[in-house]
């Protein structure tokens, strides 16, 4: 409200009409505090009518502008208030945000330019400077601002940092590694930054040099995880993964090393144990070190979920299991373990484990659809059928426009509909399931079996043959399907013959295995 003071009349006098003046300009404030914009815009715009000089109106003015998403009028109204006031920052910093909503950032840059050399103590107006040259693809300029920077406020870590990365954008590699190595040079005892500098040599394929900064690391910090790894990762021979993980039992070992910088070394060898392309020297090496991590960092979660996933793949299951609910145990809140743990009760058809694993996080996770889909399978096997539907419905609603997942749900609510008495809307799922993927090969099967329910045998026959045709000669579950069909049909043989096809392409049911030992009896 000071900002602006015209005085016309005497000395230590103020006049009726300035008295009115100030009034308004109070309860335009007021107005834009409770945010009645619009109502501010007027009582601003007002002050500027009976008194044009107001620069502090015109600059309100324009911040009201702004709040409005009326750029143009905040650009107008903030140009009049650095017009009549051209000293006063805060009108010029204003004037650059408005500005730089157009993307006009020459003008922005020539703002910060000039209060630098207004302002020559003040590092904020060089680093924007240097900020919207960047934005404006003048990334030499920014670079000649930086160097100011150092000459004026000496050499800072962010200023280098930032020349590296803007040479390294230009190509200019070898001034780029000059910055880091500039950097190392002030500071020789810093691991951090002769990191930075390893790890931009190796980028280049700069070995050697990466080599040496390693071995500079540990000079100074010989038990240096990441330096450790990457010099054993630079000797090892080619394909030797079996000695490369050896070797870093002891990185492993040590406990004041960051877990995430083991878990990384880790990670490729998972892939490679999960794509099977592993030899078993190396799948126990891994396996080793997984071990090894979840000693040395017993209260750590992801040191159990990464040594679950390391024997998942290895092909361990059960062992997997005991790692995933110590990994839960710790911290229930990694959907992936939950994720993984019902895939592994499902393949091993452990279906009161399933029921009673997803419910639990249901809780935890009452959005996530694989839950409700989970818990629907198991109930279904385990014939409560009830609880099996409200699960399997949730998960049709949930699934949206996952057409795949969908079309796999409403094939699971069949049985369970056709074993309450529900073949009609057992029928309405298949029929909703045959317009989203009609030649998939579990809705033919579905509808095959309900065509089986109600005796028509022939359609039975011929969807059946077409499931088999589109894959489904290679699922358990359409196997088993086809030989209760059999059976029906009074050919116990062939019945017999599809339940042990069906067991060895995976189906491993109580249910099944008592068709085979009792021939369907």
């Amino acid at each position: 409200m000071s900002a602006h003071t015209s005085l016309s009349a005497q000395p230590g006098t103020t006049t009726e009409k300035e008295v009115n003046e100030q009034k308004v300009f109070i309860e335009a404030n007021k107005q834009k505090l409770l945010e009645n914009y619009e109502e501010a815009s007027v009582l601003f715009k007002e002050v500027l009518k009976n008194d044009p000089r107001n620069h502090a109106a015109a600059y309100e003015l324009a911040r009201v502008y702004d709040v409005l998403d009326n750029d143009e009028k905040a650009l107008s109204s903030i140009k009049i208030a650095v017009s009549l006031n051209p000293t006063n920052t805060w009108y010029q910093l204003f004037l650059a945000d408005v500005l730089e909503k157009s993307s006009n950032y020459s003008e922005v840059i020539s703002i910060f330019q000039e209060l630098s050399k207004k302002q020559p103590e003040n590092e904020y107006f060089y680093f924007q400077t240097a900020y919207y040259q960047v934005k404006d693809d003048k990334i030499d300029d920014a670079i000649e601002t930086y160097i100011k920077i150092e000459k004026n406020f000496g050499q800072s870590v962010e200023v280098t940092r930032k020349k590296h990365t803007l040479y390294l954008g230009k190509g200019d590699t070898k001034n780029a590694a000059k910055e880091l190595e500039s950097l190392v040079k002030k500071f020789p005892d810093n691991i951090s930054y002769l990191h930075l500098l390893a790890a931009f040599y190796q980028q280049q394929d700069k070995t050697e040099d990466a080599r040496k900064t390693y071995e500079k690391i540990l000079e100074l910090d010989p038990t240096n995880a990441q330096a450790t790894i990457s010099l054993a990762s630079d000797k090892k021979d080619s394909g030797d993964d079996s000695n490369f993980l050896r070797s870093l039992r002891a990185v492993f070992n040590e406990k004041n090393e960051n877990i995430d910088i083991k878990i990384k070394t880790l990670y490729p060898y998972i892939t490679k144990i999960s794509e099977g392309d592993a030899d078993p020297e190396m799948i126990e090496s891994a396996v080793e070190l997984g071990e090894i991590l979840t000693e040395v960092h017993p209260n750590d979660a992801k040191a159990f979920s990464i040594y679950g996933d390391m024997l998942f793949h290895a092909g361990r299951d059960n062992e997997a299991i005991e790692q995933y609910k110590k990994t839960i145990a710790l911290n229930k809140n990694v959907f992936s373990v939950w994720e993984q743990m019902m895939y592994i009760y499902a393949e091993q058809y452990e279906m009161e484990k399933l029921a009673a694993l997803s419910e639990e996080a249901m809780d935890i996770y009452p959005n996530q659809v694989k839950l409700f889909y989970f818990n629907g399978i198991a109930n279904g096997e385990l014939e409560n059928y009830k609880d099996a539907l409200s699960s399997l419905n949730q998960a049709a609603i949930m699934a949206g426009k996952k057409t795949t997942l969908k079309v796999d749900i409403l094939v699971r609510m069949v049985k369970p509909l056709v074993a309450t008495g529900k073949t009609d809307k057992a029928q309405d799922k298949v029929n909703t399931a045959m317009e989203l993927e009609p030649d998939n090969y579990r809705v033919l099967s579905a509808n095959a079996y309900i065509a089986t329910q109600v005796k028509d045998y022939d359609t039975a026959e011929r969807l059946y043959q077409k499931s088999f045709s589109n894959g489904g000669q290679k699922n358990p579950e359409v196997l088993e399907d086809y030989g209760d069909f059999m059976l029906s049909q009074g050919k116990e043989a062939l019945a017999n013959e599809y339940w042990l096809k069906a067991q060895a392409a995976g189906g491993k049911s109580s249910r099944l295995n008592k068709k085979i030992t009792n021939k369907g009896l």
